[in-house]
């Protein structure tokens, strides 16, 4: 009896698990269920059909136990352990190009920390226990975006236990409240305790990028890309940066990269949709931004993005329905682009579509 309920709560998860997947997408996730499932059913017909014995069993169950620890592995998997805070991307959903987001990494890893600390001969229990606090308090600050609290736990914290990842941390702070000099600074800092520390090349980069200097950023996020090629920002980064100098190929490139890695992050395929859009591949523009929507369906940047382009296809009947959807669903924080959207239909409702400025006209990077 108790087998018969085990191996039917079983076949329930697998079937869950593969239906979560095909709604998501995800189809490795659904091939790994498929095949669980699969082996499920086959153990229960042999077990009813009474031809199921111990060989049997004992080879079958260490298979589903794989399955499963695959199931598990896939759900959770993370290609890097650094955060961009929830708060401030709720802020700005839509940018106005990609210096408007600043682009900083964040660790999060509680591990990395101690083994930080750790390496810190001088550092006795009681102030590495102290340090650890300031850690966990910054960390909770910049994820609230209480800046200057963060700041202050991470002054502290640097002043005690001066590590890579907390001084590579104190940058993306500089970095989210637009001091790309001060984020350098310890940037350089980092770099000179661990040259081959992810998240400091990160965000070396972006407060390059702040300062306007494009080509140095570029090297920065390749050396990144060099360093961790099974990392989804790096690449993200990179593709964003060639975009900027107008190297639209190499950056579609970056994007088919990081969707490699992960192809169910909707702001790598509505980067993508820009970059294409730049090069006058329209349709194959919308697709991407269309991939983007069937991710995440309120994705409001690939969502304005889809809509313009459909608007410079000159389909202007569905441009009308689409931007009246826009403004339905879109929140306040896109104000300046209510604006323009409230015009731009109201042109299209008096019948004076070819009177648009195309050069308004533009996907936008988002992250």
């Amino acid at each position: 009896m108790f087998f018969k309920i085990a191996t039917s709560f079983v076949a329930a998860l697998f079937l869950g698990l593969l239906v979560a997947g095909i709604r998501q997408r995800f189809w490795a996730f659904v091939a790994m269920n498929f095949i669980g499932i699969t082996l499920n059913v086959a153990v229960v017909l042999l077990d009813i059909s009474g031809r199921l014995n111990m060989l049997m069993l004992l080879a079958a169950t260490p298979a589903l136990a794989f399955i499963l620890a695959a199931d598990v592995a896939m759900i959770f998997r993370e290609p890097h352990d650094g955060e961009k805070p929830a708060a401030a991307s709720k802020a700005a959903p839509v940018v106005s190009g990609p210096l408007a987001h600043p682009n900083y990494l964040f660790v999060t890893n509680e591990k990395r920390i101690r083994r930080e600390l750790n390496r810190l001969a001088n550092l006795s229990q009681k102030p590495r226990d102290l340090a650890l606090g300031f850690w966990r308090q910054g960390n909770e600050a910049f994820r609230q975006s209480h800046y200057q609290q963060a700041e202050i736990n991470y002054a502290k914290l640097i002043q005690l236990a001066p590590t890579p990842s907390a001084l590579s941390n104190f940058a993306a702070i500089f970095l989210a409240t637009n001091r790309a000099e001060a984020a350098l600074q310890r940037c350089e800092e980092s770099a000179a305790l661990d040259a081959e520390h992810l998240e400091t090349w990160l965000n070396r980069g972006g407060a390059l990028l702040g300062l306007e200097r494009l080509p140095e950023a570029l090297a920065c996020f390749e050396h990144a890309v060099a360093l961790q090629p099974n990392v989804l920002e790096p690449w993200i980064f990179r593709g964003n940066t060639l975009i900027q100098i107008g190297q639209w190929q190499q950056s579609i490139e970056c994007y088919d990269a990081a969707l490699s890695l992960n192809p169910h992050r909707p702001e790598c395929w509505n980067n993508r949709g820009v970059a294409l859009n730049k090069m006058g591949k329209l349709p194959e523009a919308m697709a991407s931004f269309e991939h983007a929507l069937k991710i995440q369906p309120e994705y409001f940047p690939a969502s304005l993005n889809r809509v313009l382009v459909i608007d410079k296809l000159g389909r202007f009947n569905q441009a009308k329905m689409d931007y009246r959807n826009f403004l339905k669903h879109a929140p306040p924080t896109l104000n300046g682009h209510l604006v323009f959207v409230r015009s731009r239909l109201h042109q299209l409702e008096n019948g004076v579509a070819s009177r648009v400025d195309l050069n308004q006209l533009e996907p936008e990077l988002a992250l």
